[in-house]
């Protein structure tokens, strides 16, 4: 390990590519560390080199998550998979904090803050999106065209999470916005309109330009965001040192020979997330929980106590794992 990477903090997708192939004595590509990050095997980060704006957010369990009430008449106009039934006309408690994964839930605040420098990717939304989509563009497969409505999500511990925010000045569909006049910009350059449409256009544009100001409280107004459909343009990949090295250690404790095949991975998983489900699951019948376990964080938390400094027993390899399990025993 050379001095210069001790003292750096993050490096490229491609210098961490170059930085591995030293480490294994194999080829390693930019896109076998995008494939090894979207795997679970690697902390994938993003640089946001000129800010980016989020709604920070408290990872909870199912008993924590935040409820609210909808009546039941809006219930019926605006039909949404999941909501209960009323009875007798009363209000529908529903669970307003997104769902992560059944266990975990993300209550959001409603305030939009602006974030910079290195945040670690969580690759459970867009975010995750947009890495694929690059993984396969690099290895000639199809464009992604699936899309997350919940946005894309950073992080840099655990108890937290935030959602990136795009502003309506930069959506394009938005009358009176910024992105709408370089689209219509660009629509006049190519010479799409006649010069008279291109004017009428313009002025009708400079009118809807003033009711989109008029109606703007303020730069951070949350009413002026939207969960964001990517990751800012400007944001690079990176990958942070000390997630590189954690990587490393994890190759030296699974020497050549003892790496468990793909069947034999998938075995184990499976185990793993069906434990899981019955540490925090209840009785079909009574309803009784199965065992005191409240959370998955509680399950961790119990793991660190008693077998902490032991091999893989780290927070955020258990919440990898986890994660991959529970992946692995829903999909089968």
């Amino acid at each position: 390990m050379s001095k210069l990477f001790k003292l750096r903090e993050w490096l490229t997708v491609d210098e961490a590519a170059r930085h591995l192939s030293v480490v294994v004595s194999e080829q390693v590509t930019s896109s076998d560390i995008l494939r090894l990050a979207l795997d679970g095997h690697l902390v994938l980060s993003a640089n946001f080199v000129n800010h980016a704006r989020a709604k920070r957010g408290k990872v909870v369990g199912l008993e924590d998550a935040e409820l609210r009430e909808i009546h039941p008449d809006m219930a019926r106009l605006f039909p949404f998979p999941g909501f209960p039934e009323s009875e007798s006309g009363k209000p529908i408690q529903y669970i307003s904090s997104l769902n992560l994964d059944d266990e975990r839930f993300l209550t959001l605040e409603s305030e939009v803050q602006t974030i910079e420098g290195v945040w670690d990717l969580p690759l459970i939304g867009n975010e995750r999106l947009d890495v694929e989509h690059k993984f396969q563009f690099l290895t000639g497969g199809p464009a992604v065209t699936l899309t997350c409505l919940d946005g894309a999500f950073v992080q840099r511990d655990a108890s937290e999470m935030w959602q990136l925010m795009e502003s309506l000045d930069d959506n394009e569909f938005h009358r009176g916005s910024k992105a709408a006049k370089r689209e219509l910009e660009l629509r006049i350059a190519l010479q799409e309109v006649s010069e008279e449409e291109a004017q009428q256009l313009m002025t009708q544009h400079a009118e809807d330009r003033k009711n989109f100001l008029a109606k703007r409280k303020s730069w951070l107004d949350p009413d002026n965001y939207y969960p964001a459909g990517t990751l800012p343009d400007d944001a690079v990949l990176v990958v942070r040192t000390a997630a590189l090295r954690e990587f490393e250690q994890s190759l030296q404790e699974a020497p050549r020979g003892e790496r468990l095949g793909r069947r034999e991975e998938t075995t184990y998983l499976n185990i793993i997330g069906g434990l899981l489900h019955l540490l925090l699951g209840k009785s079909p019948g009574s309803g009784k929980k199965y065992s005191s376990f409240a959370s998955q964080d509680a399950v961790i938390s119990g793991l660190l106590a008693h077998f902490d400094g032991a091999s893989g027993i780290s927070k955020r390899t258990l919440e990898s794992k986890f994660a991959e399990a529970k992946r692995s025993i829903d999909a089968r």
